[in-house]
């Protein structure tokens, strides 16, 4: 990993290998589930701003996966459907007093009010300053990464979307065309070489200018509907539960190309946590925020539970620790916010979310500990070989 900024700074300043050493900072995100918020939170919900304003560490790059267009009430739009709902910009503001620093826009809503919404979701999030990356009014600017400077170096973000039924290809960028990042599963089981390549070649240069970079992958690609009975109403394609094969394969080539964190969603469920070469892959962080407005049953109480993963990097770049804060989701609507609101769980709920989430990292060799109402990955799995 190349570090950025220090050495020549401290150069010019005529300070040497030593202070370099005690200068040089930690590198830290905190990772969240997708954001699929409606409304501003500030006023519907404050009691939640004001826990995520203290679970959010202030010293660490939080990012989410934003999972609606924005438009003011002013912008002329063009809407998929009847059902879509026109979001104002100031749920902007509202995760951005959360906490909010970096938002992926590669995921099947990002042209839910058309090129218009899209290119309105861009200014509103260029006007406030949050870095996003994944959506574009080309294939350049929608590959090109989002970018973050602080003193302790430079966090990039690319966003990569893959499957869905709204992720036709008329909503994949191309260099005439606005869309998403698309990497597409072709039907022999595939991926698409040419998005593959190039998806991989922005990793590798994006890694030669930044100190961290972050990799967000939505994904539709859920499998084929169940044939077993089950719960009336809810979603048949019950193998969106299992991270598939070429989602694992496809993240070890991210990290090999270059990235220091894989980070996914789509099935709003928590997915389990695999170390690959020294670098953490979350197959599924399930929803942050989850203002839907389908039937609860259609994705059942897992799409309700979450956790905020808080990562940090030595400034050499070395994984040095994972702590998990999990959260719980409100369930239906009332002075406290709109369904699908976060709050910080406790008690049961907590070691509920935290035990089920270390069951499904088990599988890839991952020992989470759990102390209290927090999770940490164990030092000795941070650092494991493939």
């Amino acid at each position: 990993m190349k570090r950025c900024l220090w050495p020549t700074l401290l150069a010019s300043l005529g300070l040497g290998v030593g202070t370099l050493a005690a200068a040089e900072q930690p590198l830290r995100v905190t990772l969240l589930g997708q954001s699929l918020i409606k409304v501003d939170l500030r006023t519907a919900a404050p009691l939640a701003v004001e826990q995520a304003r203290a679970y959010l560490p202030a010293d660490s790059v939080v990012l989410s996966n934003l999972e609606v267009a924005i438009a003011a009430p002013d912008v002329r739009v063009e809407k998929r459907n009847a059902a879509v709902a026109r979001v104002g910009p100031e749920v902007l503001d509202a995760l951005g007093e959360m906490g909010v620093d970096m938002l992926a826009l590669s995921n099947n809503h990002a042209l839910d009010l058309g090129v218009s919404g899209l290119m309105a979701t861009l200014d509103e999030l260029t006007a406030r300053g949050i870095a996003h990356a994944g959506a574009g009014r080309d294939l350049e600017s929608a590959l090109k990464p989002g970018l973050i400077e602080r003193p302790e170096g430079r966090y990039a973000l690319i966003g990569i979307a893959s499957g869905g039924v709204q992720l036709s290809p008329e909503t994949w960028a191309s260099p005439q065309r606005a869309g998403v990042n698309f990497l597409e599963l072709r039907a022999d089981g595939s991926l698409n070489p040419s998005q593959a390549r190039q998806i991989l070649e922005t990793i590798r240069a994006a890694a030669q200018n930044a100190d961290l970079v972050l990799v967000y992958h939505h994904n539709h690609y859920w499998g084929a509907p169940s044939a077993a009975r089950g719960v009336p109403l809810r979603e048949p394609r019950s193998r969106r539960y299992e991270t598939p094969d070429w989602m694992r394969q496809f993240a070890r080539e991210v990290i090999d190309a270059g990235a220091s964190v894989y980070w996914a969603h789509g099935n709003p469920a928590l997915h389990g946590i695999e170390i690959y070469r020294g670098k953490p892959v979350f197959y599924g962080l399930g929803n942050y925020i989850f203002h839907a407005v389908s039937h609860p049953d259609r994705f059942g109480p897992l799409a309700f539970q979450s956790a905020a993963i808080d990562v940090e990097f030595a400034a050499t770049g070395r994984l040095s620790s994972i702590r998990i804060a999990p959260l719980a989701l409100t369930l239906d609507a009332s002075d406290h916010g709109p369904r699908g609101t976060p709050y910080l769980a406790d008690s049961e709920d907590a070691q509920t979310i935290l035990l089920r989430l270390a069951h499904l990292s088990r599988r890839y060799g991952t020992e989470i500990v759990v102390e209290g109402n927090e999770g940490f990955i164990k030092p000795s799995t941070l650092q494991s070989d493939p």
